[in-house]
This record gives structure tokens, sequence and C-alpha cells, in this order.
């Protein structure tokens, strides 16, 4: 729908003062964070420096996936106020704005209007109170880039396509919100999964498999993120304490995964089950281990904080032949530490695929050295006829790259 109502009266002859910090924040994100967010979720790249009505819409409905309407004139932000509030999702509540409310929220942004109609001034007052918009954007009669991109991030965000996140590892409350979260989880399932992932391990295709689950996705940044797998949170809490003394920043999210392996009999009788941890029996002499464990998930600041995560991890939460007793590191450490970055790392990390079997929100991940890929791949589409297998290549450290290719348990 268009606006019904015109608002070129406004720009003509309305005055807007301002002062320099509203009254609510907005998305404070860099341009290039942005950019990259929004090219990496929803292939929006080569923006304009100045966007026009059209470019900016076109950009609005590859987030909202919504038909929109409106005017194709160059008056800025403005003018955009309702498919702002339609993509993100927020129209009917701005509409619900009555006149000393929305007047109030004008008043504390310091913005006084002499000619606006009432339904723009409901979007105004709506979209500056969720952070859609900062004030200064309703008097811009054109629309930069970087305004741009941070308002499409901002309707990202509302509509739950933005990043997914506990905090930043500075937070200072940071600690409760890992520990609240690894609390919640639970063994999760999905019995189309299940059976095609404990075939493959009857079938020695994988010796194991990953359960994850999509609305636990952090939705990170790629270049900017590592996951890094374990299965204590006491592990994970000095894992942020040990970036907190080096003074790296980065965005966290605590994303479960169900690590499920075979369960050999030899290890003793097969346990009650837990909430945690529990082996199932599929046939007279195999059993699998279901078992919850967690990535945990990083976005760094920069790509330099990102690099030396590494040297951090060899310094600090890595058990080797010189050190096996695990003096001086970590609580928790392994010999084989597993992090993995789905974009390019130089440096001490190798390639390997993941072969990834999707069902609706659920998916299981099984690694693989590159030069074994098309074979996993082949024995899973034989196994399951049915089965879409999708491979995306991942940069692992070292020391887990030679675990895989079975070289040396250090």
């Amino acid at each position: 729908m268009k606006f019904k109502k015109a608002i070129s009266a406004f720009l003509l002859a309305g005055t807007m003062i301002f002062q320099a910090i509203p009254a609510f924040a907005a998305n404070t994100a860099s341009t290039s964070e942005n950019m990259q967010y929004l090219n990496s979720y929803f292939e929006i790249s080569n923006v304009s420096d100045t966007v026009s009505a059209q470019e900016f819409c076109a950009m609005l409905e590859k987030i909202s996936g919504m038909e929109l309407s409106y005017e194709n004139t160059n008056t800025g932000m403005l003018q955009l106020l309702q498919p702002i509030m339609q993509a993100s999702g927020m129209e009917e509540l701005a509409l619900t704005f009555p006149e000393e409310k929305y007047s109030k929220i004008l008043a504390d942004h310091n913005i006084k209007f002499f000619s606006l109609d009432e339904i723009t001034a409901k979007y105004a007052a709506c979209a500056l109170t969720t952070g859609l918009i900062d004030a200064k954007d309703l008097t811009n009669t054109s629309i930069s880039k970087a305004q741009a991109l941070r308002v499409l991030t901002a309707v990202a965000d509302a509509t739950g396509q933005g990043r997914n996140f506990l905090g930043y590892s500075n937070d200072a409350d940071i600690y409760g919100k890992l520990n609240n979260m690894w609390n919640s989880f639970e063994i999760f399932s999905d019995e189309t999964l299940d059976q095609i992932g404990s075939q493959a391990v009857q079938n020695k295709v994988t010796t194991g498999y990953n359960l994850k689950k999509e609305s636990y996705d952090a939705r990170f940044i790629p270049e900017l993120t590592l996951r890094y797998g374990h299965d204590d949170i006491k592990h994970a809490n000095q894992i942020i304490g040990l970036l907190q003394s080096e003074g790296i920043v980065a965005k966290v999210q605590l994303e479960p995964k169900i690590s499920v392996y075979e369960y050999l009999l030899d290890w003793g009788p097969v346990p009650e089950p837990e909430p945690r941890y529990e082996v199932r029996q599929y046939k007279d002499d195999f059993y699998l281990v279901y078992a919850v464990e967690y990535d945990l998930a990083l976005e760094f600041r920069s790509a330099s904080d990102k690099t030396k995560f590494d040297n951090l991890i060899l310094t600090y939460a890595k058990k080797s032949g010189e050190n096996a007793d695990a003096e001086g590191l970590l609580y928790g450490s392994w010999w084989q530490p597993l992090y993995t970055s789905s974009s390019t790392m130089a440096g001490n990390y190798r390639k390997i695929t993941d072969n990834i079997v999707t069902n609706g929100e659920y998916s299981i991940h099984s690694f693989c050295l590159e030069q074994d890929a098309e074979k996993v791949k082949q024995e899973l589409d034989i196994t399951n006829s049915f089965v879409h297998v999708i491979q995306k290549t991942l940069w692992c450290d070292d020391a887990f790259y030679r675990y895989l290719a079975g070289n040396d348990y250090q």
C-alpha cells in the first residue's frame, strides 16, 4: 500500500531540530560490518553510494520476502517509513500509537514537526523507539549507503534474521548467560536423520557425526567467525576468560550439538540414560551414543583477532606429549582441540569437508578429509538414496586435521 497522505509539504515547509544523541539507540555496527552481514545472508552487495527508493526497497524485499509499494522519488528515508515498518513486522504496532504517545516520543528526540500527517508521525515514532532508524535519518533528503545498510540490518534483526547471540565476551554477565544456556540443553533428535546417520556409522562411512538445530545458529559473519567445539561448560567459561585477559572482544553464542558415535560393549555395561547422555540400541550388537556437546561460536571484531585465536589455544588449551597432565592449561584441555572456520584461514589451518544432510531445522554434520569427500558423498548417496548431501569446505586447526587423518593422537 502506498502512503495515503502526502509528506512533501513537510519536506518543503517543515523544520526539525535534533540533538546529537537520540533517546533510543539504533544499530551502531560499522558500515563494512553491516555490508558483510547482508552480503553473507541476503546476497546484498554492490550498494550505491546514494541509494534510490527503488534500490532500497528491492533490498528490503530480499530481507522480508514481501512485495512492498512505495513512491519512487528521492526524498529520503522519511518517505520509506511505511515499507520499513511493513518489512520489519512493526506496522500494526505503529498504528496503535495515540497522539499523546507519538508526540511525546518525537519530543523526547527533540524533533519538532510543523507539517507532518498523523500516519507518518506514528511510523516515525515507532521506528525510533524500536531502533529501526536514528532521528537524523528523518532530515536527509537522500539515502546514503551507510544509512541504508544500517536500517536494513536493523530490519533483519527485527524479523529474527539477524545475529543470534548471547552477548559479548567482555560483558559483565556473559558467564551467567553461557551457563544458563548450557543448563537448558538436553538431547534432541530427528527420526529421519537418526536413521540416515546410524546407517552411515554401521556401514563405516563415518565413525560419527554431529546433529545440530538451526534455531541456535549464531548467524555470524563467516570471515570473522570461529566455532570451537567441546563438551564441558567450565572450559567455555575459561575460553571467554582467556579472551578477556588478552583484550580480545567477540560476539558469543553457544550452539548445542548432539555428538553421535558407536558405543563399544567392551567399554562396560550400557549406562542408564541421562538428559545429556544416552546410549541407544539399533541392532543386537550395535549401539550409538547420543551426547550433548556445544560449539562456542565467536565473531571477532577483526580478522586479526580471529587469527590470534589459534596461538592462544596452542599455548593454553592443548595437551601435548611434553604436558600430558595438562599442567598450566585450561580446565578440560584436549589433545585435539576442534575449531573451524567456514572462510579461508592461513597458517596452522587445513581444509576439510563437512558433509551435511538436512531435514527441516535439523542437520547432521560429518567431517572428512578433502581427498575422501567424493567417496563419502557417494557412500551416503548409496546408503540412503533419498538423501541430498551438501558438502561445504571448512578450515580446521592442525591438531584436529591430524586426528581426522589418523596420523598423530597429539
